[in-house]
């Protein structure tokens, strides 16, 4: 039986085994790090977004907050298409009629 025992270690051992790769990596994908011309673009994004959703009636701290909370890819998402863009979850009119529905039912 532990004859049985070490083959199976050893069938299990040589399945686990992966092989490896290297490659060079250039210097700049390895320092994601953004410049200081992507820092300012950034700050500036986010002054905008923030100015937008005051405009559209959010408290000031209330704005700054949520701004704040965003990464940089969502605030360059959100730029410009606010007003595009639907409060709240957005319910869709099939949504909706299924909802008129179970209330219907549950009546």
């Amino acid at each position: 039986m532990t004859y049985f025992k070490k083959l199976t270690f050893m069938v299990l051992l040589s399945l686990s085994a992966s092989s490896v790769f290297a490659a060079m990596v250039p210097t700049d994908q390895l320092t994601n790090e953004p410049t200081t011309a992507q820092l300012s673009s950034y700050a500036d994004q986010r002054k905008q977004v923030t100015q937008q959703m005051i405009e559209h009636g959010l408290d000031p701290a209330e704005a700054t907050r949520r701004v704040n909370q965003m990464t940089d890819q969502q605030i360059s998402a959100v730029q410009g298409k606010i007003s595009e863009l639907p409060a709240g979850a957005g319910v869709s009119t099939t949504n909706l009629l299924l909802i008129i529905i179970l209330v219907i039912l549950l009546l």
